[in-house]
């Protein structure tokens, strides 16, 4: 989740202003000495969609990821998330560095194999509007940490043979074109897509704070899961003892 690109933020705040200060979860807030700073402290959730067909809306039109689409993508990434944890306390130039490499990791398989027959991208007047790239993670139980890393390549042919979860890595809608059901316009054509390559689930991650990605999951049918190794984890694992 890029979380290298939260840094820490000084601020020269009176007491009275720090007790004033809205609490944003993904950082821990510290009155030191005059200055109050504020230290990343991400933290993330996963949920699973049950994949099963979802009407396609006719509007906005989406279309099938292109090979040009990475450059295209760069700036409507960097404006999607400019107010957003992991990317939202950065400078313009650091943002767009960020996303140059968010995207090219993606692009390059370290967040796991790139699904491109599941990635899309939603236009408005010839121009990009949003995106969804999906990946594949390991067939784990999505409650471990091991399930999110591939503890060794995976081979070619992963996808082919369904030998993992999809994971929907990134989907990021123009600050222009949010709330008019781009996202769910976009997470439709994906789901359709694995489901016709005969995957059943889809596997997604948020940061806890980011309440706008927060509802929209929970609004197109996602669950979710329990935090590995939080207590409802622990209570739900067999005695091993």
């Amino acid at each position: 989740m890029c979380d290298q690109w939260m840094p820490t933020i000084k601020l020269p705040l009176t007491r009275d202003q720090f007790h004033q200060l809205p609490r944003n979860p993904a950082y821990k807030y510290e009155l030191l000495s005059g200055e109050t700073y504020l230290s990343p402290r991400p933290r993330h959730y996963h949920a699973l969609l049950d994949l099963r067909p979802m009407p396609a809306p006719v509007e906005p039109p989406v279309r099938p990821f292109r090979a040009g689409d990475w450059d295209d993508l760069l700036p409507l990434f960097a404006g999607a998330f400019r107010t957003t944890q992991p990317f939202g306390s950065l400078d313009d130039a650091s943002r767009k560095k960020a996303a140059h490499e968010a995207l090219e990791r993606t692009r390059t398989g370290g967040d796991g194999p790139w699904i491109e027959q599941a990635s899309f991208v939603a236009t408005q007047t010839d121009q990009p509007a949003g995106a969804i790239l999906v990946t594949l993670l390991p067939a784990g139980d999505p409650c471990d940490w091991d399930t999110y890393y591939w503890p060794e390549p995976p081979p070619a042919d992963c996808i082919a043979r369904r030998l993992g979860r999809p994971h929907l890595t990134w989907v990021f809608v123009s600050p222009w074109q949010s709330g008019q059901g781009v996202g769910t316009a976009l997470l439709a054509a994906a789901v359709n897509a694995l489901v016709r390559m005969g995957f059943q689930e889809l596997l997604t991650t948020f940061m806890i704070g980011n309440d706008a990605s927060i509802l929209w999951h929970w609004r197109n049918g996602f669950r979710l899961l329990a935090h590995p190794g939080s207590m409802r984890r622990l209570r739900e694992q067999p005695d091993r003892s």
